[in-house]
């Protein structure tokens, strides 16, 4: 059933497209698929938002990935910039940040011991130090992502409240015209019994 819900979008979608991303991952059409699958009664307009809704929800998680790297690399760079001249020759990436973030005890206990070891380290002394610190330092770039995130939700939420409004419509018109059809069988009923008497 979705699946011919599916086709009968994209076949609504294709030939009016507004939304063309090189996205080599595929997210973008993934997403669409499932917003258009949904649809109850495809149509023309509804089509077209879940296409917008579909870029809004790409455009954030994207931004959410950016966040994510803009904390991970200046978390990096002060765990090296802490070590720098103290005999490390050990350089991290925002690869082990994530590794220790996400529950590598090893890793985290090796940056922290070797943070401990460096002497008149003045920027922190553990990986979490570094960490906050690293937040401080690139506020300006989170909060900036933040704000990308926070209007490609709003967008969402409009776009969302257009396609109820569509799809509030059409079910409106099915229960006018459920209930016409009760009526008019009411009505044919009274005048059958009217006419019986």
């Amino acid at each position: 059933m979705t699946e011919d819900k599916l086709k009968q979008s994209l076949a609504i979608l294709n030939p009016i497209r507004t939304v063309e991303l090189k996205d080599k991952t595929r997210n973008f059409e993934a997403i669409l698929q499932g917003l258009l699958s949904d649809l109850e009664t495809p149509n023309t307009l509804s089509v077209l938002l879940c296409e917008q809704i579909a870029e809004s929800i790409f455009w954030m998680r994207r931004h959410v990935e950016d966040k994510e790297l803009i904390l991970l690399e200046a978390t990096a760079e002060k765990i090296d910039k802490a070590q720098s001249g103290y005999g490390s020759d050990r350089t991290y990436t925002a690869e082990d940040v994530k590794q220790a973030l996400l529950g590598d005890q090893t890793l985290k206990q090796k940056i922290n011991d070797e943070l401990k070891d460096t002497r008149s380290n003045s920027i922190a002394k553990s990986f979490d130090g570094c960490r906050a610190k690293a937040f401080v330092s690139c506020a300006k770039e989170v909060r900036i992502a933040d704000d990308l995130i926070q209007r490609q939700m709003l967008n969402i939420r409009h776009l969302q409240r257009s396609l109820d409004a569509i799809d509030m419509k059409s079910r409106i018109i099915r229960r006018m015209d459920l209930e016409l059809e009760r009526v008019e069988r009411d009505l044919i009923l009274l005048e059958h019994d009217s006419e019986a008497d």
